[in-house]
């Protein structure tokens, strides 16, 4: 009898995105206890924590910047600060993504504002990386990129035409990242733009969190100095009207030491009336050995599509 081929690893992956799915919805469920300490304690002890939200402010000018939590008692003071203002009394995805290191959704929240105790839906996008006894972190960009009344921008013609357009762009954009092309990939983000995600320039997992277009410039040249990309392919990818999330497959060239590694990053980004890139967040994972063969053929980019 032939055999179908990959049938174990595919039960892995199962086996493992089930767990990551398990630990995202326990840090669920301690969120509508309303308390900071259980909330906390459903967070990894075994790596390094990093937790990201946008919200606006007042010493950007009004601009979107990452509020951020990078250890167990941070990631409490910023729950306990948020649970001051909002409770989160229910949670409904309708985007789920299941990785082996990670869970995405975009869903319904039901919020209750503690002031006037009114409680109202709102839509939300949000990404879990996952340790081995709890979550890493929760990256949210909150509702940037939906229109002040809640709503998102609408894409209901014949063909989703924004969404075509978000997918153009992005295809044009990891072309950019694959050459190192730093003006090409800055032409993609607003000039007020906020980064909370890995810093690749560090052996250890460590959130970057930088505001401004020169801050995120100066990110790019640095790691573009220090790698060389050898190859970048999708995982997973989804794109809504407000938002796009990529799970993206590195394989890069260390520029001094030649030592070839490769990685997978998962970022969430919200785009603007005119499909900018406007915040972002995520996560990624060691570098580990790679003999810097690509897993794939070259990609096309937007070509592949005409």
């Amino acid at each position: 009898m032939k055999k179908q081929p990959h049938s174990a690893e595919a039960v892995t992956h199962a086996r493992l995105a089930a767990r990551a799915a398990e630990l995202s919805w326990i840090h669920i469920w301690s969120e509508l206890t309303q308390d900071p300490d259980k909330i906390a304690a459903t967070l990894a002890t075994d790596a390094p924590i990093a937790w990201a939200l946008a919200v606006p402010s007042a010493a950007a000018g009004g601009a979107y910047r990452f509020l951020e939590g990078c250890s167990i008692e941070g990631v409490r003071d910023q729950y306990e600060g948020l649970r001051s203002m909002l409770e989160i009394h229910g949670w409904e995805p309708i985007i789920e993504v299941r990785a082996s290191w990670y869970t995405m959704w975009s869903g319904v929240s039901n919020i209750k504002t503690v002031s006037t105790g009114v409680i109202q839906k709102g839509q939300t996008a949000v990404l879990f990386p996952v340790g081995g006894d709890g979550i890493l972190g929760e990256l949210q960009i909150g509702t940037v990129g939906r229109y002040p009344d809640g709503t998102a921008p609408r894409d209901d013609g014949r063909v989703p035409v924004r969404r075509l357009g978000a997918l153009y762009n992005h295809e044009d954009y990891l072309e950019s990242l694959r050459k190192g092309d730093v003006d090409a990939i800055m032409a993609a983000w607003r000039d007020d733009a906020a980064i909370a995600f890995r810093n690749y320039l560090v052996d250890e997992s460590q959130l970057l969190n930088v505001g401004g277009s020169g801050q995120i410039r100066d990110y790019f040249t640095s790691l573009f100095e220090r790698y060389r990309v050898i190859d970048i392919q999708i995982v997973n990818r989804v794109i809504d009207t407000w938002f796009l999330f990529a799970e993206l497959h590195w394989i890069v060239e260390d520029r001094k030491t030649g030592l070839k590694s490769e990685f997978c990053t998962a970022d969430l980004t919200s785009i603007d009336e005119d499909l900018k890139y406007w915040v972002c967040t995520g996560a990624g994972t060691d570098p580990v050995e790679s003999s810097g063969t690509p897993a794939a053929a070259p990609s096309r980019g937007s070509k592949a599509f005409t």
